[in-house]
């Protein structure tokens, strides 16, 4: 509730251009939001309202009690009408077996309801069931508040005074029109504290009051007649606000109100203030080459993103800051734990919502890694292949070149057919992993050639055969697993599934695979020892049968 007060200052003094000619009716409006936030650390009206009003149940005669008078006193010095004319018709004179009695009491105790009820008052229009006659020009104003003045010192030297008996009454209701005549010590004893006396003075000594300096002025002499033992925070910043010191304000906020509110007040503070948009916009180094306003910017920030419910918003304020906003944004999403998936996903639309494509490719990047290693292989590429990551992917491929079997048969495919299928949706950003994709399609297609497959079935799995040997992503060390895996497709009783051509092509690699056996880094596959003779004797004999076939 301080916060709110302390912001709505701000924007009286700051913001609302339009309301600086009726700044006063704005402050009797903020001290009756907020009179209660002081009671706790001072006496108020506000408290002594409570307590007449838990006590108001028990009286019996109110006009008999001096709490009755003093409350009404107090209510109406800081212009709370409405509270002051409803006390005043709890008087017993308004009683229906009263009334003829008392005639002239009443008429007395109705006669300043009214006069309460027509105080003038600066302002282009009232809050709702609040009393009083609103005048928008300050001549209008000065003319209605004479004729109403005048009014009250009639009243104050009329005759009828000498016909009212009752003495509680009669001193009570002088008492208010004292108030409302501006006396200095009847309001000094109608308020509690200094903020209650200011406000007071701008209803009933100066009215007229215009200007920071004028208002501090007086604020001075009010804290001089009622100095208080402990400070309210608001008053601090009321002090500040009038002496026009920005630093003052700024320091006030800072002690009392949090990071919140100096985040945020700059903003204010620099509406229409040259000094003060200087001040908060100049660049220190002291504070590491930025200005006082990004510096609390990345106070905040900092607030934000060290909890749970309130991280996803730092990025607002960081990106606000031209000199280290955006370091220190791409640190924090660094930091954002990427195993858990709504805060990726958050950290992610971040990204991608302040066009941080950099941070965004590097934050999936450290996604897919932290998935791979800790056996989220799907969710790993996944990542990788958003971030279009091709060394790593490229790595993965060469791993999954190890994991595969070297056979189709070999169970270890089966393993991993998922992850391969899911690497060759995207070969072009896989990384060269478009050989384990057709080679999922040989396999398939191959496990489906029986002795009782027709021709054409057969046909197509040695297609699948040729054009994965031709392919050049292809392998050096599969040519052979993926001959002696296909025995059966090479030595087709039926008919030659591989022309002249295609065989030629098979024996030109089977040949370029006996070169490279002699390299010193060659990797042996894992097949028996006698797969090589196998192989070739194969397709020399498909060889013979498809030059006599064609």
């Amino acid at each position: 509730m301080c916060l709110k007060a302390a912001w709505e200052l701000l924007e009286i003094f700051y913001v609302d251009k339009q309301s600086q000619f009726w700044i006063p009716e704005r402050l009797l409006d903020w001290l009756a939001d907020y009179n209660s936030l002081f009671s706790g650390t001072l006496p108020t009206i506000h408290s002594k309202l409570v307590d007449f009003q838990q006590e108001l149940v028990g009286v019996q005669v109110v006009e008999e009690d001096p709490n009755y008078w003093d409350a009404m006193s107090s209510a109406l010095a800081v212009g709370w009408l409405e509270t002051v004319v409803k006390l005043l018709r709890l008087h017993g004179s308004y009683r229906f077996d009263q009334l003829s009695s008392r005639e002239t009491e009443n008429g007395l105790v109705e006669a300043v309801a009214v006069l309460i009820s027509k105080m003038p008052r600066m302002r282009p229009s009232l809050r709702e069931d609040n009393l009083g006659e609103c005048y928008k020009t300050k001549p209008d104003f000065m003319k209605a508040w004479e004729k109403w003045r005048t009014q009250i010192s009639k009243l104050d030297c009329s005759s009828y005074w000498l016909q009212c008996d009752h003495r509680q009454t009669r001193e009570g209701l002088k008492n208010l029109i004292q108030i409302m005549l501006g006396n200095p010590t009847v309001l000094s004893n109608a308020t509690f504290n200094w903020m209650e006396l200011f406000i007071s003075h701008f209803l009933y000594i100066r009215p007229f009051t215009a200007g920071l300096e004028s208002m501090h002025n007086s604020a001075q002499k009010c804290m001089q007649v009622k100095p208080v033992s402990i400070s309210h925070k608001l008053f601090g910043l009321i002090l500040g606000i009038l002496g026009e010191n920005t630093e003052v304000v700024l320091a006030e906020c800072s002690r009392s109100f949090g990071p919140w509110m100096m985040a945020h007040a700059v903003e204010l503070l620099t509406a229409g203030s040259t000094h003060a948009e200087i001040l908060l916009h100049e660049e220190h180094s002291k504070l590491g080459g930025v200005s006082i306003e990004e510096l609390h910017r990345l106070v905040y920030a900092q607030v934000l993103s060290s909890h749970a419910l309130t991280w996803q918003i730092a990025p607002i304020y960081l990106t606000s800051c031209i000199k280290q906003g955006i370091g220190l944004l791409e640190n924090f999403l660094y930091k954002q734990p990427v195993q858990h998936s709504q805060i990726l996903l958050k950290s992610i639309e971040i990204c991608r919502l302040y066009e941080l494509d950099t941070i965004n490719s590097n934050i999936m990047r450290i996604a897919g890694v932290h998935h791979w290693k800790h056996g989220r292989k799907g969710s790993g590429v996944f990542w990788l292949q958003q971030a279009r990551d091709e060394f790593r992917l490229n790595r993965i491929a060469k791993q999954l070149f190890d994991f595969v079997g070297k056979s189709v048969s070999d169970e270890g495919f089966k393993q991993w057919e998922g992850l391969i299928e899911l690497l060759g949706s995207e070969s072009r950003t896989a990384g060269g992993l478009e050989f384990l994709n057709k080679y999922r399609d040989f396999r398939r297609s191959l496990l489906q050639v029986h002795g009782d497959t027709p021709t054409d079935a057969a046909r197509n799995a040695a297609e699948a055969l040729v054009s994965l040997m031709k392919n050049p992503s292809t392998p050096q060390r599969f040519w052979l697993p993926l001959l002696y895996d296909s025995l059966k497709l090479l030595m087709w009783q039926e008919r030659p599934l591989v022309n002249v051509s295609q065989t030629q092509l098979l024996l030109n690699k089977l040949q370029e695979l006996s070169m490279a056996r002699l390299r010193p880094d060659f990797v042996e596959a894992d097949l028996p020892s006698d797969a090589l003779s196998s192989v070739r004797l194969a397709l020399a004999t498909n060889l013979g049968r498809a030059i006599l076939e064609e």
